[in-house]
């Protein structure tokens, strides 16, 4: 008898992985790396490196979160609103 619910968790497993997947990598793929973001507080142009992971992971559940993992800027200014994402 535990035959057909195995079959139905690794079925379910399976579809969730054909969904998850692709959109956790390719939000991974999207924001990983660095690149240069204007800072809205000082004006300067900034290296910026996001936090690729967590914006893949929070993808999965939804809406995307994107945060600043290290910035040129830093340590100087950061407790910054990291308002240069808004841009993204």
């Amino acid at each position: 008898m535990d035959a057909p619910w195995n079959l139905l968790v690794a079925l379910a497993a399976l579809a969730l992985g054909y969904v998850l997947l692709p959109v956790a990598s390719t939000t991974f793929l999207h924001y990983r790396g660095a690149r240069t973001l204007r800072c809205p507080e000082t004006e300067e142009e900034a290296g910026v490196q996001i936090d690729a992971r967590r914006a893949a992971f929070s993808s999965i559940f939804g809406k995307t979160r994107v945060q600043v993992q290290d910035c040129s800027l830093w340590p100087a200014r950061r407790r910054c609103a990291q308002g240069c994402l808004k841009h993204l």
